[in-house]
């Protein structure tokens, strides 16, 4: 008789055991998961991204009034504001090259509808009504779970054909490890020209008031690369090869930019409220992962000394607008843009 609670004992301790180790398993699990907003799911307008993390949204979809911008654009949105609010951060325009014409996603007009801007939406490969442009619904996006309990969040975006006979789409995707991060993959559609690149550039530094460029010696002051310029137009650009790029420990080319103003929020006075910067510095940066490295990697940079379409000078004086990667064009290759609370210096260790 004395044996039986022995025996008992062994018996269920290992299905306590089991029990605990799959309940362990899942709380894992659930850790590595992201609280996605997608639309038709948990968002009306267009957009996409983790909640607390980095968002981003195509037209009519954005991170302030109206219809969040002019068209054409991925918009970007980070939340910087009190209390968790979201505030648009920064643009990226897709601009393909064929010979020597440049394509410009935000100021080319739409030979659908002849309005300023091509259009963009989310719509899969596959989908019966992919090819009827705004018109088309709008793709929530897919999560899958990648080894480890990961979730990636994936989101097909068709963009209208340009001027230059360019023809892309892309697939932007969001992990649930790197809610700060989006990539940004291209692909050539069959009836595309064949391009020289396909620049994916942030086009609106200047709302942030960025003037340090993070390269491999220490930060570049848009003030000494740009110098005297005081004209309302663009600068020229200025670009950095790949062996002035920072790298991460583990191999990754990573270029940041922030702002040199301590309290950015206290030079918002005579401001309209579409250049006021509102909310908590951070760092904006462009990574490309080492495994899919190109020599003709290069980073390019222009400035302005007035803020677009205005006469109105930006507050402590040239600020760097366009920031991008950009290298040869193949098919499939894809470049990383975070937003972070995080210094360029940390970023790298």
């Amino acid at each position: 008789m004395s044996s039986r609670p022995r025996t008992h004992t062994s018996i269920v301790a290992p299905h306590s055991w089991i029990f605990a180790i799959l309940l362990l398993s899942l709380l894992v699990a659930k850790s590595d998961a992201a609280d996605w907003i997608r639309p038709g799911i948990n968002a009306i307008q267009p957009i996409w991204g983790a909640r607390e993390g980095l968002q981003f949204a195509i037209h009519p979809g954005g991170f302030t009034w109206g219809e969040g911008g002019p068209r054409g654009l991925i918009r970007i949105g980070y939340p910087t504001l009190p209390e968790g609010g979201y505030d648009l951060i920064n643009f990226i325009a897709i601009e393909p090259v064929v010979g020597k014409t440049r394509g410009l996603s935000e100021l080319e007009k739409s030979s659908v509808d002849g309005k300023q801007g091509k259009m963009f939406w989310a719509a899969a490969l596959d989908s019966a009504k992919s090819n009827n442009n705004e018109s088309a619904p709008i793709d929530p996006g897919t999560i899958t779970t990648l080894p480890g309990g990961v979730e990636k969040l994936t989101v097909p975006l068709r963009i209208e054909k340009f001027a230059n006979g360019a023809h892309v789409r892309l697939l932007l995707s969001m992990r649930s490890d790197a809610t700060d991060e989006l990539k940004l993959t291209v692909h050539t559609e069959a009836d595309s020209a064949p391009m020289e690149s396909c620049i994916l550039t942030a086009t609106m530094g200047n709302k942030a008031r960025t003037r340090l460029l993070w390269l491999k010696g220490g930060p570049v002051s848009s003030l000494k690369i740009f110098g005297d310029y005081r004209e309302s137009h663009f600068t020229r650009h200025s670009f950095f090869p790949l062996d002035r790029l920072p790298r991460t420990a583990g191999g990754d080319v990573l270029v940041a930019i922030t702002t040199d103003e301590n309290i950015p929020a206290d030079s918002n006075a005579g401001l309209s409220r579409g250049w006021r910067y509102r909310g908590e510095k951070v760092t904006q940066y462009w990574r490309k992962p080492a495994a899919d490295l190109h020599d003709s990697l290069r980073c390019a940079v222009n400035a302005r000394f007035k803020y677009w379409m205005s006469q109105t000078p930006i507050p402590g004086g040239l600020a760097y607008e366009n920031f991008e990667l950009n290298e040869v064009f193949r098919d499939g290759q894809s470049f990383i843009f975070g937003i972070t609370r995080r210094q360029p210096g940390n970023l790298l260790k």
